[in-house]
This record gives structure tokens, sequence and C-alpha cells, in this order.
């Protein structure tokens, strides 16, 4: 323990203060934010005929385990063939990933192969397709992840919202999880999931917010694309995205009923590994954008998108608490007198502990028991149902402790070179996803 001068123990302790602050309006935000997702989400539109033209794009980097199945969920479709494609980028394949995408004969095949010196990676994938100009044909180009189950209606929901909502440039889907029950890392993230999909996503809806892009899932409305380009710079093409659009005044919507199961890892490494990839990409987007995104609020048109902007920065700090309680601790190793002056800013304890209370259990099994009703339907027992909530509880608090790591990693790793792709391994080829019950 050392003892500073005082003058630089007061601006250390004005910098103590300014982090709480900082953590207790994050933790405030997002518990209010939460509430606004409680009621049981409606469609806001009606189904209609077909009529948009949509095109999957679905980069695969070696993913002969899962592909076949996920062409397939993409074949099923209930929307009419003339009016909808599927072209799987071939990323620096070394297995039979061509292969099986040529055996299905309809379904398009792009092959990549970038030299040693070019980036890789999902967003330079993504970009090597736009460059063909074959997406100028459709309408709208919907993302998937090569490892996805996509349900058969979720282009009649994306059609039909469109439909109703022509001011929309991006939609959002409903992110599932092919694997619920593989691993407690696994049933961390579908617990998470759940209640992001309700507590952010469908929040952020409801009070005509912009969604939060989840990297796959969404559709993305061509003409935007031709106007502006596709220009990413980081692991997070799908964030960079969502902010480009908030600065652009556009909109982002979500839809509660257009599903995708996504694999997810299951073990720790795996998963910090590409939550790391997250986290450096999140960074990276912020801490580069923030000036920009400040001067496009005070240039809003409307409170709707003043709000929508405000909360897409907000969002973009999202990250920041585990990183001030780490500035925090490290201050107080400096100074032992901070250990006295803490405890007076957090007078709130009780207080900071009853919201935490709520975020970590109230609200999660107030989501599990909506979002994961198929799954509870499953289990016979008024045993099994128990245990599944247990599980769900835990790998929730396991996956939110285990990413304030990756977070914080990210946060000191994030202006390193993002062109590294480090591939999360898919192998689950029978999956456990369920088509959604309303």
């Amino acid at each position: 323990m050392f003892t500073l001068p005082i003058f630089l123990f007061l601006p250390l302790k004005w910098l103590c203060l300014i982090l709480v602050v900082i953590v207790f309006m994050n933790l405030i935000y997002f518990t209010c934010l939460s509430f606004f997702g409680l009621r049981k989400p409606k469609r806001d539109y009606l189904i209609v005929p077909d009529q948009k033209k949509f095109v999957f794009v679905v980069p695969a980097h070696n993913e002969e385990a899962v592909i076949g199945k996920t062409i397939e969920s993409l074949l099923q479709q209930n929307y009419r063939k003339e009016l909808f494609d599927i072209v799987i980028i071939a990323d620096n394949c070394t297995d039979r990933t061509p292969d099986i995408v040529k055996s299905y004969g309809n379904v398009g095949l792009l092959e990549n192969h970038a030299s040693a010196d070019e980036p890789r990676g999902k967003p330079h994938a993504i970009a090597k397709y736009i460059e063909t100009g074959h997406w100028r044909n459709y309408d709208h180009m919907a993302f998937i992840d090569a490892d996805n189950i996509v349900s058969k209606n979720f282009l009649r929901e994306m059609n039909s919202q469109l439909i109703a909502h022509p001011e929309f440039s991006v939609i959002q889907g409903y992110l599932g999880i092919k694997n619920v029950a593989t691993s407690l890392t696994a049933s961390g993230y579908a617990a998470v999931y759940f209640i992001t999909n309700r507590a952010v996503q469908y929040a952020n809806y409801r009070l005509g917010w912009n969604a939060a892009i989840g990297g796959t899932g969404f559709i993305l409305d061509t003409s935007y694309l031709a106007e502006r380009g596709w220009n990413p710079r980081s692991y997070t093409e799908d964030f960079e995205l969502q902010v480009e659009l908030s600065m652009a005044g556009k909109r982002s919507g979500w839809n509660h009923f257009a599903v995708v199961y996504d694999e997810k890892p299951n073990s720790f490494e795996a998963s910090h590994t590409q939550r790391t990839r997250w986290a450096q990409g999140h960074w990276l987007v912020a801490f580069t954008t923030t000036l920009k995104q400040l001067g496009t609020i005070v240039k809003s048109a409307s409170l709707t998108e003043l709000l929508s902007k405000i909360e897409t920065l907000f969002y973009s700090y999202s990250m920041v608490r585990p990183v001030a309680f780490l500035f925090i601790g490290l201050a107080v190793c400096i100074d032992h007198r901070l250990i006295d002056y803490l405890p007076h800013l957090l007078s709130l304890l009780y207080f900071w502990l009853t919201i935490e209370c709520f975020n970590f259990l109230i609200i999660p099994c107030t989501y599990f028991f909506q979002e994961a009703k198929p799954y509870f339907k499953q289990k016979k027992t008024f045993l099994a149902k128990c245990l599944l909530l247990f599980r769900l509880v835990v790998g929730f608090v396991w996956n939110s402790l285990t990413y304030m790591i990756a977070q914080i990693v990210g946060f000191f790793t994030w202006f390193r070179p993002q062109n590294n792709w480090k591939k999360t391994v898919h192998t689950m080829n029978a999956d456990e996803s369920l088509e959604k019950e309303w």
C-alpha cells in the first residue's frame, strides 16, 4: 500500500467517484430497460402474401459437420421458392464444406481463398461476396451463420413485418440456442439469450428504439448496402453496422417470431476465445465512434431518433462495469485511504445488492419460464423441471462472471489488428432446437 501526496490522491478519489457513478448508471439503465420486456410479445403486423425477394448469405469456414442441416433448414422455408436464394461462402475451407454445398445443386457457392497477407474472418468473407454484386438482384440479404437451424417461417415473418414497417433498414430475428443443456457453458449462453431477447431487444422495440444486431439471423435492405457499402474494421461487423445505422438516423427493428437457432460453445476455453473476440470488436467500435455518435445525437430529427441514438451510445459501453471495478480495485491498491472513502461512495450498497439480486434471479426466472417454456414442457417430472431451472440460473451467473474476464481482456487488447479470426468449432448436427410456442 502507498500513501499518495494530496495533489495525486484527490484526482484518484474523484476518478473512483466517476467510475462508481458510471457503474450505477449502467446498472440502473439496463435494469429499468428490462421492465419493458415483461409484456408477452405480440406481432404488430399481419401475415401477408410473400412479396420481398431475399438472398441467404452464409459464411462457412470448415463447417462440414453442420452445413448440411443449415442448408436443409433454409430450403424448407415456408416461402415462395422463386423469391429466395441461398449463397454459401466457403471461406478458406480445407474440408468437405464446398463438396457438401455442391451436392445440393440449387444452392449457390462462392469459394474464397485469401492469400497469407489478406485479412481473414467472417466480415471479410462477406466482403468478398459483396464485391460480386450478386446481392443487387434482391430486396434484402439475410445473414445466417453456418451452424444455424432457421425456423421455417423466418422469411414469411420478415416479409410481413417489412410490408408493415418499410422504415426498417435492418430487422434482427429471435436468437435461439441449439444446445441448451449440453454443458453448463452452453446453458449459460441459452440463459443470457432468453433474457436479452426480451429484456433488451423486445424492450427496445417497444420503446421505438433500434434493436441490437446479433451477427446472425438478421436481414439488411440492399438499398442501404448500395448506398453505404460494407466496410468492416473489427471482429464485430454486426455492432459496427448497428452503430452506423444509428448515426445515419436509420431504423433497425426486432422480430420475436423469426427464429434462428445457434450452436454455442460447450467449453470455457472456446467460450472465452469467442467472447474475447466479441469484446475486442465491441471496444474498438465504441472507442472509435463515440465522438461521431455524440455529433450525430445533436442532429437528431425527432425525439425517437434522439433517444434511440442515446441508447446506442449506452449500449456501446455496456461492458464498462467489470473494467470500472478493476480500476477501482487498482486505485485502492495504490492508496489504502480509498478503502475508507469507498464505503461512503457505496452507501447505497444494499440497494445495489437488491438490484443485482433482481437482475440475477428475479428477472432471469421470469423470462426463463416464458422463453424456455418448450424445454420445460419436455421435462416429464417436477424435479426435472426444477433441475433445468437451476441449471439456467447457475449457467447465467457463470456466464456473466466469466464474460467479465473476456470484457477486461478485450478492453486492454482492442487496438490489436482484428483480422485473424479464431474459429469456434461446430459439431452439433442433431439439434434440440424447438419451434417457439406462444
